[in-house]
């Protein structure tokens, strides 16, 4: 169903970003030469094309957009700079339906690299057929989009599977009643990591069975104007995974003060589609590993939770404060959240990374 894409708002946001015109969830963020920070989150319209009111439970039968804002000022405020990237409009595209979170990253060559989950579109039925897709940015605007995912689990059902990823049956794949009675597919939200020796990771939401969530891995090499599949890791197990049922939004950073490396991701303990949203807990945790390789554990010894971040979801580090070892972070609330702030975002908060 149609909606429109409003254009960028001439006020400048403080305290967070509650926009007038749309609904805001899931985060991710780069910081420019100049130092400005670029955030950018999915957004759908709070007004059908009919003008009618769109409701945050209705979201997900309408087509999503990437909404880019800039902060000079370390997320004090932030400036609406509208629309990076829309659904195609060819019905047969791997991001016909709608389009899903991903990541953005500026590349050793000096392009900026955005990585997105694009779905299909199958109908209601099927309507979750995620899969992960590649474009180039100047920040502002796409200047190159891929035409086929980068990996798609239609296409690449065996390679996949035969790597240890679970995926429902080729003819179920992303059905909106989920996998073999657990949630709906994971194979998405790709997040850019370019390692030491200047390779392009993306590690990427997926499942090793219909309800235990993991996190996925693939590294890519640059081909032509765009870049090609180099290798599809078996899929990374985390510590507490019984404890929730898809791990979400993954984000990996370096942490240069102490040389390892951290993982930040939000989980989600839904073990059907037809359960309340009253018993399912969403939350964010953290983990450190001396190795991007992993193995991954719990940042802090009291568990992975970030606590005292209630309602709040797929956050991003806007900034690494080296010499304070702390993360300037920014995230919006859950869809739960009081009715004001529901689908915005929490102003920008710091995260201590001595959480012993």
């Amino acid at each position: 169903m149609p909606v429109t894409i409003p254009p960028p708002v001439a006020e400048h946001f403080t305290d967070g970003i509650r926009h007038p015109d749309l609904y805001l969830w899931d985060a991710w963020s780069f910081v420019a030469p100049e130092g400005d920070i670029h955030l950018y989150s999915l957004a759908v319209s709070r007004t059908k094309a009919d003008g009618s009111r769109l409701t945050p439970a209705e979201r997900n039968s309408f087509p999503f957009h990437i909404r880019h804002f800039t902060s000079t000022d370390d997320g004090a405020s932030w400036a609406d700079r509208g629309s990076l990237l829309e659904p195609r409009s060819d019905p047969e595209s791997p991001d016909a339906r709608t389009i899903w979170s991903g990541s953005i990253a500026p590349l050793p060559d000096g392009r900026i690299l955005l990585a997105y989950t694009g779905l299909y579109e199958l109908g209601p039925e099927q309507c979750f057929l995620q899969n992960l897709m590649l474009a180039l940015t100047d920040g502002d605007k796409v200047t190159w989009r891929a035409s086929t995912p980068v990996l798609c689990p239609r296409r690449d059902w065996d390679m996949i599977t035969q790597a240890g990823y679970y995926l429902a049956d080729r003819e179920a794949l992303g059905h909106s009643s989920g996998e073999a009675g657990g949630p709906i597919m994971a194979w998405r939200d790709p997040f850019i990591f370019i390692d030491h020796e200047g390779v392009i990771n993306l590690f990427f939401s997926a499942k090793t069975d219909p309800t235990t969530g993991a996190m996925g891995r693939a590294t890519l090499r640059p081909e032509g104007d765009g870049f090609q599949l180099d290798r599809l890791f078996p899929p990374i197990p985390l510590p507490d995974s019984a404890q929730f049922t898809q791990f979400e939004l993954p984000k990996i950073y370096r942490d240069a003060t102490l040389g390892n490396y951290i993982l930040i991701g939000s989980t989600c303990s839904r073990r059907h589609e037809n359960q309340p949203d009253s018993e399912v807990e969403k939350m964010m945790r953290i983990y450190r590993s001396a190795s991007v390789d992993g193995p991954w554990q719990p940042c802090g010894n009291k568990g992975s939770e970030l606590t005292g971040l209630d309602f709040l979801f797929g956050m991003t580090v806007l900034r690494h404060e080296n010499q304070a070892n702390r993360l300037l972070c920014m995230a919006p609330y859950t869809d739960v959240a009081e009715a004001d702030k529901g689908l915005t975002f929490a102003p920008a908060f710091r995260l201590d990374l001595d959480l012993g």
